[in-house]
């Protein structure tokens, strides 16, 4: 029974693939700013483990996301 119970616990703090890397991208976003130049993007991505056209994919996610939360 403990044990059912620790794997349901712990079931419910996984994140999908993608969600973890849009929020990787969102961290990388935060760091830089939207206008960073692709080196900068690209060393940050690097340090979050996740790669620069994850990065861009989800720019305009994490952009709107700011510009609406003002």
């Amino acid at each position: 029974m403990k044990e059912e119970l620790t794997a349901k616990m712990h079931s419910e703090f996984t994140v999908s693939k993608e969600t973890d890397q849009k929020h990787r991208a969102g961290c990388v976003w935060g760091l830089v700013g939207y206008d960073a130049p692709r080196e900068k993007i690209e060393e940050w991505a690097k340090e979050y483990g996740v790669d620069y056209d994850i990065c861009i994919k989800w720019k305009s996610y994490w952009r709107n996301l700011h510009d609406n939360s003002k």
